[in-house]
């Protein structure tokens, strides 16, 4: 709309610019007809010259409304002044025998009629009409002139006013193509510069509908599928509002969930799944864990919360939770675990004892066979570390998601440390500890216990004589966070080992018979249950460094 005022400003400018040329040739004209008009009265003076006396002279110059005045040395009035003024500045000549001239706010025309005589010049005197003063002509002029233009200003007007109404059309149209509402086809005229555009908004539109329906379609066929999914599912923006969920994930819940966008909180009340989800979308990090959901329902699923990004280019992401029901599942396990942890618990005081008694009998050195009880012994103390190590592990599997402790990192340490006091003096090992930061973190004693413990426990038996047992703790309040790393100079593990070091009862030498193989197992499987993470690096009869990272 200011474009097109400015245009008609425009275009009005160049009218008054041109009106304007107009004028000044038409007053060109005016007064070369004026000039003409005196040049043929002088050729009537001349012959009437001949002829008529003075009187008759007078009164043809009467009639023709001029004035003939004589040059004199001694002007006496205003004209003879104005005459003599012009032919002594030789403003007329032979060559030039006209001059306007100014006089008084006034024009007039010059006109030198003979110059028979120097002192004796007759000039014609006529005042001087401009254009303005012919009011036929500059009337018909300006009327004509105003009547032509006008039209032209009319004609862009409504070229314009028929445009805007184009584009009003077209973008009330892409409007309701933009809320998904139904319209109706644009019609324009083929000769309007709008034609093709009008013409692709309505393929657009037309491809709009079609894609619409197929999306309709897709999304009806979408919903039937997330309904018959045996998995609870529920779709997040990069806020950690839902966006998407299914009936089946309802029920998991125990809960009503609402089909508006609102925050996960709302639906999810269990405090491990929450953690989970926030880790998620803070760190863009995927986890996996089984926990059980309290509530309604007080379900075990396995909950898997997955980052979905098509690049990592994408600046929003989106977070997708999954729930297996595992409530079967897990009764059928807690029942096998539970006759596990039965039986090692049972065994467990014999196994002590037995190592008790042969340690008692090598003491009184009654046996002639004493490596044989030796055996016994250190077959003993290697079932015993089992038992324990599996109920550690059972412990684990059966882990309930209660608040977390407020633990004191430095008194698990010293904990560890003396219970490999025996150890370390064997080796004669060097123990650098460190923590960084706060001991005292917020997050699950038994787990963080289990960490310590077996790292602490593996540095130091696979350590060599007078080596290093580095303990670095670092807590970050800041971006809360505690990182665990046990460094040894020991045996080290080779490549080729490493991959398999996590699973269960797996040994690098079985032959050494140290160690049940349960030791970096629990390590995981407690890391895991803080949704942490393990990472190792060895290098074979130079050492191994193994980092934990718990998001607090």
């Amino acid at each position: 709309m200011r474009r097109q005022r400015r245009t008609m400003m425009i275009t009005a400018i160049i009218g008054i610019l041109i009106y304007s040329f107009c004028l000044f040739i038409l007053s060109q004209f005016v007064k070369q007809d004026q000039i003409s008009h005196l040049a043929a009265l002088k050729n009537d003076y001349q012959v009437l010259k001949k002829d008529s006396h003075s009187r008759s002279l007078a009164s043809w110059a009467d009639d023709h409304q001029l004035t003939i005045v004589t040059d004199s040395n001694h002007p006496r009035t205003i004209r003879q002044q104005q005459v003599h003024d012009a032919l002594h500045q030789n403003q007329l000549d032979n060559t030039n025998p006209y001059h306007l001239q100014y006089f008084r706010g006034k024009r007039y025309l010059l006109y030198l009629l003979d110059s028979t005589s120097a002192n004796q010049q007759r000039v014609m005197v006529k005042h001087y009409q401009s254009v303005w003063q012919h009011s036929n002509l500059c009337g018909i002029f300006s009327a004509v002139y105003l009547v032509l233009w006008l039209v032209v200003l009319t004609i862009q007007y409504l070229t314009y006013r028929q445009q805007r109404r184009y584009l009003a059309a077209i973008i009330q149209k892409l409007q309701q193509i933009k809320d998904n509402e139904q319209t109706d086809s644009l019609i324009a005229k083929d000769n309007t510069p709008y034609t093709t555009l009008i013409k692709l908004v309505n393929e657009l539109d037309q491809d709009h509908r079609h894609q619409l329906v197929a999306n309709s379609v897709l999304k009806r066929r979408f919903q039937s599928l997330m309904g018959h999914l045996p998995v609870g599912v529920m779709l997040l923006d990069e806020d950690g509002n839902v966006l998407l969920h299914n009936q089946m994930l309802a029920i998991m819940l125990g809960r009503q969930i609402s089909e508006e966008k609102h925050p996960f909180v709302d639906d999810i009340q269990t405090y491990a799944l929450s953690q989970m989800i926030e880790g998620t979308l803070r760190e863009n990090r995927n986890h996996r864990r089984n926990i059980q959901l309290y509530g309604d329902s007080d379900r075990y699923v396995d909950a898997n919360v997955i980052r979905i990004a098509h690049s990592e280019e994408d600046l929003k992401q989106q977070v997708i939770v999954i729930l297996y029901d595992l409530t079967n599942i897990y009764q059928l396990e807690q029942q096998r675990l539970s006759f596990i942890n039965n039986i090692s618990e049972k065994l467990q005081p014999s196994v002590i004892e037995i190592a008790e008694e042969a340690e008692e009998l090598l003491q009184e050195k009654q046996f002639q066979n004493a490596s044989s009880l030796e055996n016994i012994k250190n077959q003993a103390h290697n079932l015993e570390e089992l038992l324990e190590d599996t109920i550690a592990l059972n412990k684990l599997d059966q882990e309930e998601n209660l608040l977390p402790d407020h633990v004191n990192t430095a008194d698990l340490i010293h904990t560890a440390l003396t219970k490999q006091q025996s150890g370390i003096k064997k080796l004669d090992l060097q123990v650098q500890k460190q923590i960084n930061g706060n001991k005292w973190v917020s997050s699950y004693q038994r787990e963080l216990e289990q960490i310590i413990q077996n790292l602490i426990s593996n540095a130091v038996k696979y350590n060599r004589p007078h080596g290093t047992v580095s303990i670095t703790l670092d807590h970050n309040e800041v971006e809360n966070y505690l990182n665990i790393t046990v460094e040894d100079s020991g045996i080290g593990i080779a490549a080729t080992e490493q991959k398999r070091i996590f699973e269960r009862f797996y040994q690098v030498d079985p032959k050494q018979n140290q160690g049940t193989g349960l030791g970096l197992a629990i390590v995981e499987e407690a890391a895991q249950t803080l949704n942490g993470t393990v990472k190792l690096t060895s290098k074979l009869h130079e050492g191994t460094k193994v980092m934990v990272h718990l998001p607090l």
